[in-house]
């Protein structure tokens, strides 16, 4: 069966977006969970994940496409299950798609750009210490100032389904 990898909507405002960087190829295995896209917004760069596992069938957007409206077929993902019609109607379909996308491209760069003298390099010296460096996870950070905070005052308590389970 193929399942269809759409354009997500990363804010409520949002109507379209980049796609800036595709992180696997046609015919790669991906599995529920594994990044596989970057999408750039006027904000910030999020990463796209796959939601199946199967192998990336197709993939409709080439790398650096704009204007990529919220619920689009960016890609597809079979994961065996499908007939052997499906890939053959999908290749030709993202062929043509990278073809004119470069065309244009090439022909902006040409700007001539003028030569300013080297800024001074200012050295800055590290504040990271050498040793005692700890590496957490949000959910580690979050819970560790929570536990300080409920340390501290007496008052603050934490209300919530999911407190005993972290």
């Amino acid at each position: 069966m193929t399942h269809a990898v759409t354009m997500p909507a990363l804010s409520p405002t949002m109507t379209e977006g980049k796609l800036s960087r595709w992180l696997v190829k046609q015919g790669d295995e991906v599995r529920s969970g594994d990044v596989i896209a970057e999408i750039e917004t006027d904000k910030a760069v999020m990463e796209v994940e796959a939601l199946e596992d199967g192998s990336m069938s197709a993939i409709h957007v080439a790398e650096g496409t704009e204007g990529v409206k919220v619920g689009t077929t960016i890609a597809e993902i079979s994961n065996g299950d499908s007939d052997a019609s499906t890939p053959a109607p999908v290749a030709p379909a993202s062929a043509p798609a990278p073809t004119p996308t470069p065309a244009p491209q090439p022909v902006a760069p040409p700007a001539p750009q003028p030569v300013a003298p080297p800024a001074p390099v200012v050295q800055a010296k590290a504040s990271v210490p050498a040793a005692g460096v700890i590496n957490l996870t949000v959910r580690e950070a979050l819970r560790d100032a929570m536990a300080e905070e409920m340390r501290r005052d007496d008052r603050v308590f934490v209300m919530g389904e999911e407190v005993a389970e972290y």
